[in-house]
Order: structure tokens, then C-alpha cells, then sequence
């Protein structure tokens, strides 16, 4: 055990002592200690303090539940939880007064039998992650049962813990596998990821002891209850204690990628951007002069001054590039509409050359994407998965799509937005595990101030991790490859052979194809046959060809005849972009104890030198000279290579800082935002309050807005008894209203609207609040996704200010101005047959904004706006997610 795990020594052997005097307790015994701790931290009035205080003893409960558990079926005296459980669970059997809690149970529809009791490797593992750890674990030591540990104390105080895996297999899993250890002391848990958003059973998931779910699931979850326009729509509760499996993935890995959820209108850029590909066709192939500039390892590509001029003049807008910023012109608001709205369309088209450039000359087709069912997929560089629900953004992927000639997929308006950084700083205390935290220790530490420690394995590793072997060229790396793959199948052990792409791993077995060699293949275009893969790879001398895919999240359990001749070679064909890949593969083999080994084979050819300096290479290719034979595995040449690769882990971590950076100026605008939106969600009385500071801030009038209100009420009062005469059923009603040239509809039950103005007003206010957050929001975020330079990142606190000032200026509009569209009959307004018309003064109006095409439609139909009025546009009808 390491020194800075030694202060915790003790602590796993208090746990041990307390356990070993549980062994002579009841089952009921046992629960009733329990529940005593449990009544003990939520008397206290530091519940992290009782936490920590009651550690040891809950951990013993924990591993004694999970013995008896691994003995046979526990039978306890039936209490009224035991019964609910057992109408709806198969692991618990009642009998006249008894619960009997099996010890075999389905999960994932496989049969399973609990044979796990907690050791001390992993009792201290689940000490870290109650304090907040960031936990290196080898693979096969054992995660879901770690996690058992911390979860169950954190989750005695009735205050939420959440477990988040990279997919919802895994949660499902996790879920499946432990629940029952939970819920025989009576804690609630659930899987979010059982239940799509809309159902009861996702928001009554939120408010068990216990979730489960993907981090992705959590993170949407937050944005969509930010967008919600009913209190009962919002789901999660609360963020007190997060569990991240694949830490490092979830936080490093992931963070450089926003999420995103998309709505709201829709739209297809593909016809700009198939008019113009011909034209960036012809300026690559155009070699009589440079007219771009590339850098793969970047993923960037730029026009040359003469590229721009080139497509000025091929185009015929001589000044198509005279201004690539609105920043650049210091008046730009000030300028005519139609002036605004020219600039705009030459930097939309800017925009639009350059993602066809970038889709044309740096982004790979098996390498960044695959072609599958007619669509453009991102792969995971990190995982070697397909994301399945992400599209590229600022029309790259369309651009992408018009390359490989498929149909082109619509983008969706953005509505709400959030990095996982600034997700994860909502949660009180978090920690994780992974097989690779330490090299991400110090940015971890710093970014989401987590301590970081690696867990001793449970058996020595035994894994024999061999030098990286260099060759001059690629042809005799894979010479080399190859021969290492035969050697291994001759001598009867498992080959697991791993890929930077699914390009490369076509390539390799090509050649296997050529020779005749057998083999398995797995990546992103194979997923379907993963768990026969998997399961097949530790067999014999089987070789399987896979790329990241098999590096992270994967158990390969070798046969015994594999164990016998040496157990699981890993085999890297290339190094990755990042050391923590490299690990996440070599760990397949080694699990446990196992015999097992790995080695990576690079050459002066890969493109992963190309993240050297320009000295750098040229004194690698000096020292490359001083060799006569093809094989250069020298520590001094693995020094460049070395170097390479933190050259490129340095690259990833700017733009995550990049990503953050951004998100870190917008985050306090969005939590004010979020909270203020959710207060007035919340409690119709805090829209008075936001009124009623707008009207005092602006000095206007507020008798007359009270009047004005009170018409309105005399108008809507007819409307409603007029929309009920023949459907006295109706309990709500959709009111329209105009105010110059908007339009906008508030729900009202009707019974209250009649009833009661002040019912009236508030709802008014409330709802026109809500509308007006929501809308001029996602012009921000809209904004906030488009692609910022540095200036306009800075000038993000400005564009906030900017916002704020428009919606309390629309909300005090339409406070003086809405109007409902209809005659009221004579005898609601007046007892006499006359009436005077007063004729309106002018008034200063607000640009003409449409409706969003999935707001309810103003006429009161209860129709969305696109299926009625607005039929001339289109509307998604449902939020997409998008990252």
C-alpha cells in the first residue's frame, strides 16, 4: 500500500474488526443496527460529519450483507417495504410473515448468482470515494463492487447519490447486479436510463436514495428541466453525491464537447452547401499556387490570402472577405437591417467554404467517421464508438454529408447548453474510478479540485509490459506485426490487437486476409457482434483486431489453456493520441493476477510524429541516420516518441481549457438565468417581483399597465365563457394575443380565469416571462455555439448585459401593448349601448420577431403553431439532443 494511502490502513481495519462481531447477529439483527446509524445521521445537524463518523460501521454492514448474500437466501421478518418490493421483484419471496431475499437473480436477463464479498483492496477504494476521490483501479478489481460501499452511506441521508457510467448497458448492469443489497435495508434505487424523459418513472427514479444512469442522461436531464413550461415537466431534484465510472473519460476525454440539447425550429442547409462544393473542389485542385493551408493533427485548415482572393473572384462578391467578424465594424447594431443582414450572408458563406475545406482535406472517412445506412457517424477518437446522437457542428457535418454524397440530415436550433465541467460543479462532492487516473491527476486537481489516488491490486500484476519497438519505415513495422501475431498463435495464447482507426485495422487485416491468418474483428462498424467478440477474444490462440473500442469498459477473461501459455498478448499497432489509451489497452490483459503481456510497434512514419517540433524531427531523422539496421528501439528514439504523444495530450488539454474558458463566462449568467426561470416556474408570485422591478427600473407608469391588464382580463373572461358554450367540459384554454407585430398564447384554467383576476395576472406575467426568458436565451446560446474567436468569447459578458436589457424592455411591451384579437360584446364593457373610442398614440415597437414554430398556435386551437397558422413552416416537433 502506498504512503498516501497509509492513513486510511487503519480505517479498513476497524472495518474488519466491526465485521467479524456482525457474523453472530440475526438477519433482523443486523437491519436494526442499520436503521439506528440511519436515524443517528439525520439527527445530526452536519450529516457529513455523522458520515464520516459512522463510516466504519456501515462499510462492515455492507460486507457482512454481502457474505450472507454469497452463502445462500436471507430470510427477515416481512416488513411493509419487503412487500412492495416482492410485487414487483423476483429476488424476494414472501412466506406468511418472512421476506425471503434470494441470492440469484436475473440481470440483463442472464441468470446470475452473488458470489462477491468486499476484500480489503476494495474496502479502501470505497473509503476514497466517500472522501472524494479520484480512483485508479485495475481492471477485473472489482468497481460496481466498490462502489457498493460509499453509495449505500452516502445514500442514509435520504439526499440522492447518483451513479454515472459511460452507457446505459452498464448502468442497467450495475443496477441490476447490487439492488438488492440496497433495498433490503430499505433504500430506494432505480436505473433513469429504464425510462424515457416523459414518464413518472424517471422523475420518481430522481427522488430515490439511489440512480443509476448515464452521465449524458444526468447532464440532458439538467437542460431539458431548464426548458421546461409546467413545474411537473422538471425532474432531477437535487445534486449532492456523484459516483463517475471512467472518471477520466467522462471529464477529461468528453470535456472538450458541450452538451447540447437541440429544438425548436429545424432546418436544412444542404442546398448552399452542395452549390458550392464544386467551386472548393476546384480551388484544392488548383496547385499553381497555395490557396490553403492544412494541419491534420489540429484538425484545421485556412484560406491563404490568395485562396480568399481566388473565391472572391471565382464568385463574383469582390469583397466577400473585406469583413470575417461583425466586431470589425464598431457600429454594426447601429447599421439599416438589410446592411446587418448583408454582412451576415458573406460570413455565413465564409463559414461555409471553410467547413467544405475542412471536410474535403482534413477530416477522414474510417478514421474520424463512418459512411453506415445512408448517414455520416462521428467516431469516438477516445473510444472508438460511433456517437450516435451527435452531429458536428457549425455545418461540418453537413458539409461532411455533402462530400459522401448521402442525404442530408437537418440541424436543429440549440436551446440550452452546458459543459460537463460546470455540470459536475453542481454536485456537493464527487469522485470516481478508472483504470487510468493518474496520468490526468494534476488537471483533474485543478480543474474539479479532486485529489487523485491509485488502488494497490488485489493479486500482484504479473503483466510483462515490453519496450516500445521503432522501425524506419511502416511496411517493416507491420512486417514486424505480423510476425509477433503468428509467433503467438504458434505458442497458443490470445492476441488482442489494437488500432488506431478502423482505416488502419482494414488495413491490417487485409494482409491477414492475404496470408490466410483467422481472425475476429471489432470497431465501430462491427459493435453488433461485441459481446460474441469479447467473449470469443481470450480463447485459444484467437487473434482479434479491434481499435479503442476494446480498451475501455471490456472484461477479456482468458481460457485456461490461454492462462497456461502465457494468457492475453496486447499488441498496439501504432501509439495513440493519448498515453491513457495506450493503458486503457495494455490493462485488457494481465486481470486478476493473470499471466499476460503487451507491446506497441511504432515507426518514423507515423503521423503521431508529426506533433513534434520542426527541430525536434530533424534531429530525430539525424539520429534515425546513425542506424544501419531497420529495428531502432533505443531509449534515446522512444525519448521523441514519448514526447509526441504529451505533445498531442498537451493540444487536447488547450481546447478543453478553450471549452471551458467559454463555458466559465457564460456559467454564472446561466445559473442567475436558470434560477431566476425556475422561480417564476416555480411561483407565479415571483413574477410580480420581476414586474414590478422592471417597472421601476425603466420609470414607467404602473396604474396604467393595471389597467391596461384589467382590459385585458374583460376580454379574456369572454373569450373563455365563448370557448366553453360548446365544451362546458373544458378545463383550459389557449388565450392569443398580439402585440405589434408578435404573437403569443397563455394557457388559463378556466375556472380561475373567470373566477379571479388576480389569477389572471399573475399567469399573464408569469407565462410572458417564461416565453420571452426562453426565447431570447436561445438566441444566446445560439450565439454562444456559433464558432468565437477570443474576442468574442471576452465579449460574451457584454452580449448577456445586451440580452437582459432586450427582455425587460419585450416584457414591459407587451405589458402595456398586448392586445387579444376579437370584439368583446358591448354589455361586458359597458351597461349602456355606447362606447368611446379612444384613439391610440403612437408608441415606439419592437422589430417584427415570429412565433417559434412549436409554440402553441395564438388562435387557441391547442394546436402547435406549425400544424395550424404557421403550416408554411416546419417544426421538429420534439427536442433532439445534440453534443
Amino acid at each position: 500500500m502506498s504512503n498516501s494511502l497509509e492513513k486510511y490502513r487503519k480505517t479498513v481495519e476497524a472495518i474488519n474488526s466491526e465485521y467479524a462481531t456482525l457474523h453472530s447477529l440475526t438477519n433482523d439483527e443486523l437491519r436494526i443496527k442499520l436503521h439506528h446509524i440511519e436515524r443517528f445521521i439525520n439527527e445530526q445537524e452536519d450529516k457529513s460529519d455523522a458520515l464520516n463518523k459512522s463510516l466504519v460501521s456501515v462499510f462492515a454492514i455492507v460486507k457482512e450483507t454481502a457474505r450472507r448474500f454469497s452463502l445462500g437466501n436471507i430470510e427477515v421478518t416481512a416488513t411493509p417495504n419487503d412487500l412492495r418490493i416482492a410485487e414487483k421483484y423476483d429476488f424476494i419471496k414472501i412466506s406468511r410473515d418472512k421476506a425471503i431475499y434470494q441470492n440469484h437473480w436475473d440481470v440483463m436477463g442472464v441468470p446470475y448468482v452473488w458470489k462477491m464479498v468486499h476484500y480489503d483492496e476494495q474496502l479502501l477504494g470505497g473509503i476514497l470515494l466517500h472522501y472524494g476521490y479520484a480512483t485508479e483501479m485495475a481492471t477485473g478489481e472489482g468497481k460496481t463492487l466498490v462502489a457498493t460501499l460509499p453509495v449505500f452511506l452516502n445514500a442514509l441521508t435520504h439526499e440522492g447519490v447518483h451513479i454515472m457510467t459511460v452507457n446505459d448497458y452498464l448502468s442497467k448492469r450495475d443496477f441490476e447486479t447490487t439492488r438488492p443489497i440496497y433495498m433490503f435495508y430499505g433504500l430506494s434505487v432505480d436505473c433513469i436510463d429504464n425510462y424515457e424523459r416523459c414518464d413518472n418513472h424517471r422523475k420518481a427514479t430522481y427522488k430515490s436514495d439511489i440512480a443509476f444512469g448515464t452521465n449524458s442522461s444526468f447532464t440532458f436531464d439538467y437542460l431539458f428541466d431548464h426548458i421546461a413550461i409546467k413545474p411537473e415537466e422538471c425532474v432531477q431534484q437535487s445534486h449532492n453525491y456523484a459516483i463517475i465510472d471512467e472518471l477520466d473519460s467522462i471529464l477529461i476525454d468528453d470535456a472538450d464537447n458541450p452538451h447540447i440539447v437541440g429544438g425548436g425550429n429545424y432546418y436544412n442547409n444542404g442546398k448552399i452547401f452542395k452549390e458550392n462544393y464544386p467551386l472548393i473542389k476546384e480551388l484544392i485542385g488548383n496547385k499553381d499556387i497555395e490557396l490553403y493551408k492544412i494541419d491534420k493533427l489540429k484538425k484545421t485548415a485556412i484560406f491563404t490570402q490568395e485562396g480568399k482572393e481566388w473565391l472572391s473572384l471565382n464568385k463574383g462578391i469582390p469583397d466577400l472577405f473585406s469583413i470575417e467578424r461583425t466586431y470589425e465594424i464598431a457600429d454594426f447594431d447601429e447599421l439599416a437591417q438589410d446592411k446587418q443582414n448583408e454582412i451576415k450572408n458573406k460570413i455565413y458563406l465564409q463559414s461555409v467554404f471553410q467547413q467544405l475545406l475542412l471536410a474535403l482535406t482534413v477530416y477522414e472517412r474510417d478514421v474520424d467517421y463512418i459512411v453506415e445506412g445512408g448517414k455520416v457517424k462521428i467516431i469516438d477518437t477516445h473510444t472508438g464508438r460511433v456517437k450516435e446522437t451527435c452531429r458536428w457542428e457549425h455545418g461540418l457535418h453537413t458539409a461532411m454529408e455533402v462530400k459522401e454524397q448521402v442525404e442530408v440530415q437537418n440541424d436543429f436550433d440549440g436551446m440550452a447548453v452546458v459543459s460537463l465541467k460546470n455540470y459536475f460543479r453542481l454536485y456537493k462532492k464527487i469522485a470516481g474510478m478508472s483504470g487510468t487516473i493518474m496520468p490526468v491527476k494534476d488537471e483533474l486537481l485543478e480543474i474539479y479540485n479532486l485529489p487523485c489516488a491509485s488502488l494497490p491490486t488485489h493479486r500482484p500484476l504479473i503483466r510483462k509490459d515490453l519496450p516500445l519497438r521503432i522501425f524506419k519505415t511502416a511496411q517493416q513495422k507491420d512486417d514486424a506485426i505480423i510476425k509477433a501475431i503468428i509467433d503467438n498463435k504458434s505458442a497458443g495464447r490470445p492476441s488482442l490487437v489494437g488500432s488506431i482507426s478502423v482505416k488502419r485495422s482494414e488495413q491490417l487485416c487485409n494482409k491477414f486476409d492475404e496470408l490466410g491468418i483467422e481472425y475476429n474483428k471489432l470497431d465501430a462498424k462491427t459493435l453488433k457482434d461485441e459481446a460474441y467478440t469479447i467473449a470469443k477474444a481470450g480463447i485459444g490462440n484467437t487473434i482479434t483486431v479491434s481499435t479503442s473500442v476494446a480498451g475501455r469498459g471490456t472484461d477479456i477473461k482468458p481460457s485456461p489453456e490461454a492462462i497456461a501459455a502465457g494468457g492475453l498478448m496486447v499488441i498496439g499497432t501504432d501509439l495513440f493520441e493519448s498515453v491513457r489509451v495506450d493503458r486503457q489497452l495494455k490493462g485488457r490483459s494481465g486481470r486478476q493476477g493473470d499471466p499476460g503481456s503487451s507491446v506497441f510497434f511504432a515507426s518514423l512514419e507515423d503521423q503521431i510524429l508529426q506533433n513534434l517540433s520542426p527541430d525536434d524531427l530533424k534531429d530525430l531523422e539525424r539520429l534515425s541516420d546513425t542506424y544501419s539496421i531497420n529495428e531502432i528501439s533505443t531509449d534515446e528514439v522512444r525519448m521523441y516518441f514519448d514526447k509526441a504523444q504529451s505533445n498531442r495530450e498537451a493540444y487536447f488539454k488547450s481546447c478543453r481549457e478553450r471549452t471551458a474558458r467559454k463555458d466559465d463566462i457564460v456559467d454564472p449568467h446561466r445559473k442567475k438565468m436558470y434560477k431566476q426561470r425556475n422561480a417564476v416556474l416555480f411561483n407565479a408570485e415571483e413574477a410580480n417581483v420581476i414586474v414590478d422591478n422592471i417597472i421601476k427600473h425603466l420609470g414607467e407608469n404602473s396604474d396604467k399597465i393595471e389597467e391596461h391588464l384589467m382590459s385585458l382580463y374583460i376580454k379574456t373572461k369572454e373569450l373563455v365563457r365563448r370557448s366553453t358554450e360548446n365544451n362546458p367540459n373544458r378545463t383550459e384554454v389557449l388565450v392569443p394575443f398580439s402585440e405589434a407585430m408578435h404573437t403569443f398564447a397563455i394557457r388559463l384554467e378556466v375556472g380561475l380565469s373567470i373566477a379571479s383576476y388576480e389569477y389572471f395576472c399573475r399567469e399573464f406575467k408569469r407565462q410572458i416571462i417564461l416565453q420571452i426568458y426562453d426565447k431570447e436565451w436561445k438566441k444566446f446560446v445560439l450565439h454562444i455555439m456559433s464558432d468565437l474567436d477570443r474576442k468574442e468569447i471576452e465579449l460574451l459578458d457584454t452580449k448577456y448585459r445586451q440580452m437582459m436589457d432586450d427582455i425587460n424592455f419585450i416584457i414591459l411591451s407587451r405589458l402595456k401593448y398586448a392586445s387579444i384579437p376579437f370584439e368583446v360584446r358591448n354589455e361586458l364593457l359597458y351597461n349602456s349601448k355606447e362606447r368611446k373610442v379612444e384613439k391610440e398614440k403612437p408608441r415606439k415597437v419592437n422589430p417584427a420577431v415570429p412565433i417559434a414554430a412549436d409554440e402553441p398556435c395564438p388562435c387557441g386551437s391547442g394546436k402547435k403553431y406549425c400544424e395550424c397558422h404557421g403550416s408554411n413552416i416546419r417544426s421538429n416537433n420534439r427536442i433532439k439532443r445534440r453534443r
